[in-house]
């Protein structure tokens, strides 16, 4: 008689997996903005990004590294789904009587090119989170999950 491992169901990890994309192309689409925060000054994304960090350490802590993995994909491909969406709409002609294609380009005509450049940084940075957080559990035997969230934190920004 062969046993079965029962399907484990992941009660949390869709919700997981959305916010983490939506933070992601929050993040691009808020990068078309530059702030300044006293003597700092920077782009819009910087306040929303980092917490994708957060989802990404849950995720491989949690969920495992090929979770992590489909969920980074997922992410990965929407952003570059959004950027030839905003690429594509803004070189159609506009509707007669729309007067705000050049307000449509000064903010979203910078999304595809502020994405293409993120996307390259972004999957750099998630794997190597997800995968440092990965190898760091079990060199730790699943011990000491500051040392993985920081570290793994750490190298991802690093390669960000």
């Amino acid at each position: 008689m062969e046993k079965t491992s029962p399907i484990r169901i992941y009660k949390y990890f869709d919700l997981i997996m959305a916010l983490f994309v939506a933070i992601l192309l929050i993040s691009n689409i808020a990068s078309a903005k530059i702030v300044q925060f006293g003597p700092l000054t920077f782009d819009g994304g910087t306040l929303l990004f980092p917490v994708s960090y957060i989802f990404g350490d849950i995720l491989t802590e949690v969920y495992g590294y090929r979770r992590s993995r489909r969920v980074i994909w997922m992410g990965f491909f929407s952003a570059a789904l959004m950027a030839l969406t905003f690429s594509v709409v803004g070189w159609l002609p506009s509707a007669q009587g729309w007067d705000n294609q050049a307000a449509y380009q000064a903010i979203l005509g910078l999304t595809p090119r502020i994405v293409a450049a993120s996307l390259l940084a972004y999957w750099a940075g998630e794997f190597s989170n997800s995968y440092t957080l990965a190898k760091m559990k079990l060199l730790t035997r699943g011990r000491w999950l500051w040392t993985r969230t920081i570290g793994s934190t750490i190298v991802g920004e690093f390669a960000d």
